[in-house]
């Protein structure tokens, strides 16, 4: 006799035929948790409290256009950050210790400092206290990233003293650098005219040298954006010609207004080399030097380290640095970079052609490899970094790679016209929870937008796929590690993702099951934690019965129907309902509820029983 029970569930495999589908995968698997292997639903959203910076009538900031919060970012464990720019990466300062909490940004347009995308640091007093233009966090822009070369060469004034006559004179030049108050120190100006030095000695030699340092520039990109305030510095470096090359070392530091700085120490006295001779900014609004734009997609590595792209170019900053971004860390791909991640070992970094593993101990010595793996990134928002590997949407379903390799790991699940039909794979805003890959949608070509979403679980030993259901459109959100909650925007409002306390209705269809030959299933049954739970029975295509269950006592549940017609609603003493007169080749059973552990479908009450 025919029976078919299902007490274990899988996620759905839409690529395959609903009758070739494993026994555990549903043709259905909507707003469901299959992490314990039952059917249990998911929770609802729960709305987030953003303060201060909300409308009167508690929704995310937005302003008198219209724009949406489409970034965000949990500063302190406690401010909410927001952003209106597509694609805008936060990444806390690597420096031990950092009384000043800094934060480094790309991607942030910030309007009212007037520097469009250009990388920025922000320190905590201008992100929370600052009286700016801007009436949500962060309260400023804070200041452009990198410290600028000055750009007027020093001049030297010698003292009346004569040279010694007992020492061969060395031909010495000077330098200097800017350092700003947060003590980042910039790349050297233009050596000065180089003039002749001796040593103090017994001849009565007593040289002293003042050296003109020209002040801060008060035009061009770089005026105003940097924290030049108390505690801004300027350092002097000479060169002294050593065993085997010449250096500049260190000879004094000064307050930054400072017009000049006196040098009167020997060659043995003077400090350390000048060690920021190539740090120079990251890559900026300078479209001469940077066509391809600035730096975007700033992502933190190992060892201090941080890590952005422009056009085909990689970009690495000095560890614990990261206002210094040397051209000679900087490798060049042979396709433009879509977007970055942060893997074992090393970066990947995904292009409009093929993804690149880019790996090394020090950001001087990195190397590129191209993998074989030929799947464009077709959206820079659907990237999510899994630790050890990343997924991704390419144009053949959604991708992983960790190191050199690569798959579409949904390859056997959904086919290629699916996946760009209906996974919408250049719309989703996809993001980390939980171990798994959840990426939200809005489909406009139906009416009203439908607005859902699907879920990516590799953790089971068989990936499961599974879709939930949602309110409004998702505009961005932000994954808290310390939490393990994903946060987003729904409709200009902050919502935790399945954090409340109300469970929404799961729905799972089951495979097509299909006997040897017609045959008439007379009895079906769903066994449920939480009543009530709907049962849906289909022969051969066609709905025949819908009934719910509902429990009323220990040994009592009501059986209301919905189809067929006829058939009365009943007490009934266990959960198990007669089917209608129907003979069919292909059976298939839907159930919807919150907490399901099996269903069974049977031509005899005896074979549900298990008697």
């Amino acid at each position: 006799m025919a029976y078919f029970k299902r007490d274990r569930f899988s996620g759905v495999a839409p690529g395959v035929a609903p009758r070739l589908l494993a026994d555990t995968f549903g043709q259905i698997a909507e707003n469901v948790d299959l992490e314990s292997g039952r059917l249990v639903s998911i929770k609802e959203n729960s709305d987030i409290s953003v303060t201060p910076s909300t409308n009167s009538d508690g929704k995310l900031y937005f302003d008198a256009y219209g724009t949406h919060i489409k970034n965000l970012y949990f500063y302190e464990d406690q401010h909410w950050l927001q952003f209106f720019e597509e694609h805008v990466n936060v990444v806390p300062g690597p420096i031990p210790a950092d009384s000043t909490n800094r934060l480094y940004v790309t991607g942030w347009l910030d309007s009212p400092s007037g520097n469009p995308g250009v990388p920025r640091v922000l320190t905590e007093d201008k992100i929370l206290n600052a009286s700016g233009a801007l009436s949500m966090y962060p309260k400023s822009g804070g200041f452009r990233l990198g410290v600028p070369a000055p750009e007027q060469t020093p001049v030297t004034t010698k003292s009346s003293n004569t040279l010694s006559t007992t020492q061969t004179p060395n031909d010495v030049s000077y330098v200097y650098t800017f350092v700003t108050a947060l003590g980042e120190e910039g790349p050297p100006s233009p050596a000065s005219v180089v003039i002749e030095l001796t040593d103090k000695d017994s001849s009565g030699s007593d040289l002293t040298v003042s050296v003109t340092t020209p002040s801060f520039p008060t035009t061009g990109a770089y005026a105003n954006a940097r924290n030049f305030g108390t505690g801004a510095k300027k350092r002097l470096y000479r060169s002294n010609t050593g065993s085997t090359n010449t250096t500049f070392q260190f000879v004094a530091e000064a307050d930054y207004t400072a017009t000049a700085i006196t040098d009167d120490k020997d060659a043995a006295e003077l400090g350390e080399v000048l060690p920021s001779g190539d740090w120079i900014g990251p890559p900026d609004d300078n479209a001469t030097l940077y066509p391809t734009g600035p730096l975007s997609g700033l992502i933190p590595l190992a060892q201090g380290v941080m890590a952005g792209f422009t056009g085909k170019r990689l970009c690495l900053s000095e560890p614990f640095l990261p206002h210094a971004w040397p051209i000679s860390y900087r490798i060049t791909l042979e396709e433009n970079i879509v977007a970055i991640a942060n893997t074992a070992n090393g970066v990947v970094a995904l292009t409009n052609g093929h993804a690149y593993f880019v790996t090394g101990t020090d950001p001087s010595a990195m190397t590129a490899v191209r993998t074989d793996f030929a799947q464009a990134c077709v959206n820079r928002s659907s990237l999510v970094d899994m630790g050890n590997y990343i997924l991704y949407a390419g144009p053949d379903g959604l991708c992983a790679v960790e190191g050199t390799t690569g798959q579409v790991v949904t390859k056997g699940l959904i086919s290629v016209a699916q996946w760009n039909a209906d996974f919408f794979p250049t719309t989703l805003k996809a993001f980390y929870h939980e171990g798994t890959y959840v990426a939200f949608y809005t489909d406009t070509s139906t009416s009203p937008d439908t607005h859902a979403g699907w879920v990516y679980d590799p953790r089971g030993d068989d990936a499961s796929l599974t879709t939930f259901t949602t309110s409004g459109t998702v505009y961005g959100g932000h994954t808290v590690s310390k939490e393990g909650a994903l946060y987003i925007n729904i409709d200009d409002r902050l919502r935790k993702f399945k954090g409340g306390t109300t469970d929404k209705t799961l729905k799972f269809k089951s495979k097509k099951f299909v006997t040897s030959s017609p045959v008439s299933m007379s009895w079906v049954s769903v066994h449920a934690n939480t009543y009530p739970a709907t049962v849906k029975v289909y022969a051969d295509g066609a709905l025949i019965s819908n009934y719910t269950v509902s429990k009323n006592s220990v040994n009592n549940f009501t059986q209301v129907t919905t189809a067929p017609s006829g058939i009365s609603n009943a007490t009934i003493y266990e959960p198990i309902m007669r089917l209608p007169a129907t003979v069919g080749l292909e059976w298939e059973i839907e159930v919807e509820g919150t907490d399901i552990n099996e269903f069974c479908l049977a031509q005899s009450i005896d074979e549900i029983r298990g008697t």
